[in-house]
């Protein structure tokens, strides 16, 4: 599923709507019309700090609003999804509607005689435990395929299943319920056997003498909306890659490097610790698309950026900034760990020439690397351009060389050229 807003919002089944950055709607379903004018009365505050949160962050988020209105009021459960990147990135918003489920918690607390009426009326999973756990009451239209009376006795807990590892069960399962849940999500497994997305809410069920007599409730199958929403999620983490990565060798694109970088480099100057930024290129590089072709260029640049993301660690950077030039940020990193990373590089490109090389027009790598400065805040563009400053201090003393500059903040004496 693509997230293309232009075909979602209008056949979306509730409010739906595409936001600019400052809230304007750029696209919306009629049924989105209340909640946006709720917004822009100022009515929602806490939907509009989600909102805000959302487009800051560039992470979907979750929230519910409340909407008064001449026929009673409305509650939507609000999905956020932030679209492209900042400085224009725009929000994808997404509402159900929830109203009845709401009414069907409010009866919970009540009364159970008003708690089956609406249940009566309701296509939701309502139900009601015994003290051993067992079902003593479920919706007439029964549920996960069985009807009522298949339910009925049955241990609740046992039709509860782990949809992922990372969705496991429950450690307070909604059935033994001894204090209210709002919205809680269960998997459960149906009678064919497949398994389905329910939100849960409920209030224990206890005697005037307050002991437990089991759990009342009622379980909303929010199974396709889940689906719509993990599409959408993938669709917007995919985009973000997109956005993010080079698309021959999946490094971080320029962009991205740099935006990362100076998040590095301003913790480092907080913590007063050390990174390494490696600049190399690719020597004759350009003679290997001449005389070889552009396939096997791409090829020579999806070898090299494999091999050098098996020199990274987690927590350090790798880019391509474009053509045949690279980026490596080593995090928390010392003179030797340049020096030996920098052979490392050099042992690529002899099996770069080895494989792709043109007789006599060596393939091979010139690497500069240089040190973030300890005494005072550098920018990114500054760092980069020293660093680059060095690879081509390497590319004159000899192709295939490495040029290790000295620490910023001490003297030339420890400069180095291999």
């Amino acid at each position: 599923m693509g997230l293309d807003p232009a075909q979602l919002v209008p056949q979306f089944p509730g409010p739906a709507a595409l936001l600019a950055g400052d809230g304007a709607a750029l696209l919306a379903n009629a049924a989105a019309a209340p909640l946006l004018d709720a917004l822009a009365e100022q009515k929602l505050p806490g939907l509009a700090a989600a909102m805000s949160a959302a487009l800051r962050d560039g992470e979907m988020r979750q929230d519910r609003a409340d909407l008064s209105g001449p026929r009673g009021g409305t509650a939507l459960q609000v999905t956020l999804i932030p679209v492209g990147e900042a400085p224009g990135r725009r929000l994808l918003l997404l509402a159900r509607d929830g109203t009845l489920e709401r009414n069907l918690i409010n009866a919970l607390m009540q009364s159970r005689q008003l708690f089956k009426d609406l249940v009566s009326c309701s296509t939701d999973f309502a139900w009601e435990t015994k003290p051993d756990g067992r079902l003593g009451f479920v919706s007439p239209r029964g549920a996960l395929g069985y009807t009522a009376r298949e339910l009925e006795g049955r241990i609740a807990s046992e039709l509860v299943a782990a949809h992922s590892a990372d969705t496991p069960v429950p450690a307070l399962l909604p059935f033994e319920a001894q204090a209210p849940q709002d919205a809680t999500e269960i998997f459960l497994q149906r009678k064919d056997g497949t398994l389905g997305c329910f939100e849960v809410s409920c209030v224990p069920v206890r005697d005037p003498q307050g002991n437990w007599l089991g759990a009342r409730g009622v379980a909303r199958d929010v199974t396709e909306a889940r689906e719509r929403v993990d599409a959408l999620r993938r669709a917007h983490q995919q985009l973000n890659k997109l956005a993010s990565t080079d698309g021959l060798t999946g490094l971080l694109n320029r962009r991205a490097f740099l935006a990362e970088l100076e998040k590095r480099l301003g913790r480092h100057i907080r913590n007063k610790v050390r990174g390494t930024l490696i600049y190399f290129d690719l020597d004759n590089f350009k003679k290997v698309n001449d005389v070889r072709g552009h396939k096997v260029g791409d090829d020579v640049l999806t070898h090299v950026s494999d091999a050098a993301k098996r020199l990274m660690r987690g927590v350090d950077l790798a880019s391509r900034i474009g053509g045949d030039e690279f980026l490596l940020w080593l995090e928390e990193t010392d003179r030797n760990a340049a020096e030996s990373i920098s052979q490392r590089l050099h042992e690529i490109g002899r099996e770069l020439d080895a494989q792709y090389g043109v007789e006599g027009f060596p393939l091979g790598l010139s690497v500069g690397a240089v040190f973030s400065r300890l005494d005072e805040p550098e920018t990114t563009e500054a760092l980069i351009a020293r660093a680059d400053e060095a690879m081509y201090a390497a590319k004159k003393g000899g192709k295939g060389r490495s040029h290790i500059a000295a620490l910023p903040d001490s003297g030339p004496d420890n400069e180095d050229q291999t």
